[in-house]
């Protein structure tokens, strides 16, 4: 079960997704309120590295099937991938269009299947003509019949896959990435989706799929990614991985359970326990020059988003919201300085509806006062000039 690694280096097409020492951390914050005092104070939580230093290269045409076990992070690679979610370092570089197809990506369970078709389509960048135009075809591909006009919470997963399957592959996209929705469906639908990938196929389009069909794999891809753990176990010619595959499935299922979840346990307590510097020194073994070490930490270490904020910017950031609210409630309410500091809950007491509807008789009739002013200037300069 060592880590192996095989990749194609030379080639004529052009490149279409090149992940480098990719990475996605989340944050194990058991509750929402627990990430909000996180977000203001320096608190931290355990980290799970879901992809640890992910790399690949995949070119214009190529079919990758991505294969892993049940937690490798199959999903979370396709989401960054097609931009759902960031990354937490490395670089991901993606050449074209992208559509993602997963059971539930995109969709609104409180809208119709048709009010979804035009959300997803103008969310893909596809105006409301074409939509129009791919309407009927859509309706048709999904096989969904009258159901296209119920809410889609109704639905179950497998149509919810045909709608998405649907209109993600009438958007004509560059780059094609299915996650799992092939293994959602009906027999029949399964094969009318495969032969539409076929099609993109021979349109020389990019396609990543995501499978535990291990037939279906050999069958349909040039080149599989294996992912362990968060990890690149292996990424080479289908059939050689695919042979490295089956005999690690059949050497994991040989262990007793016991062992088998020693195993994970292991492989988990590593991925809660990774670190960036892990990942260099992994790394740095195999460079064998001072300028390419320096490339390549700042590979690694190259951070997809802004880094945390210091405790004192995030006060300094609360007391500006806070001064900016006192003084908007200044502003409204009318109040002097002096009544505020005398009778602070007036900035409260102030907004009930009795005060309010005399606050607005006072504006009101102050803008009126204003107004006649105004106006008995403009006449008095019109007499003088006369």
């Amino acid at each position: 079960m060592d880590e192996w690694r095989a990749t194609v280096t030379d080639s004529d097409k052009k490149i279409k997704v090149q992940a480098s020492f990719v990475t996605k951390r989340y944050e194990m914050a058991p509750t929402n309120a627990d990430k909000m005092k996180a977000a203001l104070s320096n608190k931290t939580f355990p980290s799970f590295w879901a992809l640890r230093g992910v790399s690949f290269t995949a070119y214009e045409g190529e079919t990758i099937a991505v294969v892993g076990t049940n937690g490798s992070g199959k999903s979370t690679l396709m989401k960054v991938m097609s931009g759902i979610i960031p990354a937490t370092s490395g670089e991901m570089k993606v050449n074209g269009a992208v559509s993602l197809i997963a059971i539930n990506a995109g969709l609104r369970g409180n809208m119709s299947g048709r009010e979804n078709i035009r959300l997803k389509g103008l969310m893909m960048g596809m105006s409301n003509q074409e939509i129009d135009q791919k309407m009927d075809d859509i309706i048709a591909f999904s096989e969904l019949g009258d159901f296209i006009d119920q809410q889609v919470k109704n639905y179950s997963s497998g149509m919810k896959s045909k709608l998405g399957f649907s209109i993600s592959v009438h958007a004509d996209p560059d780059i094609l990435i299915i996650d799992e929705a092939l293994s959602v469906g009906d027999a029949t639908f399964n094969r009318k989706s495969l032969e539409k990938i076929r099609e993109f196929q021979a349109q020389g389009k990019t396609i990543f799929f995501v499978s535990h069909d291990l037939q279906q794999v050999r069958e349909m891809a040039d080149r599989v990614l294996w992912l362990h753990f968060g990890k690149v176990r292996m990424f080479g010619p289908t059939n050689e991985v695919m042979d490295h595959y089956d005999e690690f499935v059949n050497e994991y299922k040989q262990l007793s359970q016991s062992e088998q979840a020693q195993y994970r346990n292991e492989l988990r307590d590593a991925q809660e326990q990774f670190t960036l510097d892990d990942l260099y020194h992994e790394t740095v073994s195999d460079v064998a020059s001072t300028q390419q070490a320096k490339q390549l930490k700042k590979e690694i270490y190259y951070e997809q988003h802004p880094s945390k904020m210091a405790r004192w910017e995030k006060w300094i950031i609360v007391v500006l919201a806070c001064l900016m609210i006192l003084v908007g409630d200044k502003i409204a309410l009318n109040l002097g300085f002096k009544t505020i500091v005398e009778k602070p809950a007036t900035l409260v007491t102030g907004w009930t509806p009795k005060k309010l509807h005399a606050l607005d008789e006072r504006h009101a009739k102050e803008t009126k006062e204003k107004a006649a002013l105004h106006k008995q200037q403009q006449n008095g300069k019109r007499k003088e000039s006369e």
